[in-house]
């Protein structure tokens, strides 16, 4: 699946920005929207740095909306991804992935994400 997911993504959603809103989101003016907690479910050891949207959604059940209209993605050191060098994908509605073999150095930094989400009226 992560195979699969990740080929989809590098064919279609490659961004040079470490700040994403999804290019079909409609946001009411009337909401607000608000970024949630950072998030850091994988290292770039084997394959890369998969933070993808579906394992995040199982690994912190409840903390990240069903549809996200923004992503953000920095190294765990606080650098935005765009200022790394590194080749990466990421979307709001896949979430963000680094293969170790596109990189010139031959791994991937350890990025982080978080995601815009309606905010909630607890």
């Amino acid at each position: 699946m992560n195979t699969l997911l990740s080929i989809a993504i590098f064919a279609g959603l490659f961004c040079a920005s470490s700040q994403r809103v999804a290019p079909d989101a409609i946001i009411p003016v009337d909401q607000r929207y608000c970024w949630t907690s950072w998030f850091d479910r994988d290292n770039p050891s084997g394959t890369g740095d998969w933070e993808l949207l579906s394992d995040l959604w199982t690994e912190y059940p409840g903390q990240i909306c069903k549809r996200p209209v923004g992503i953000e993605a920095y190294t765990i050191s606080g650098t935005p991804a765009s200022l790394t060098g590194d080749v990466y994908t990421f979307h709001p509605v896949y979430g963000f992935v680094c293969v170790n073999n596109l990189q010139k150095t031959g791994s991937c930094l350890d990025y982080k994400v978080r995601f815009m989400c309606p905010c909630r009226s607890d």
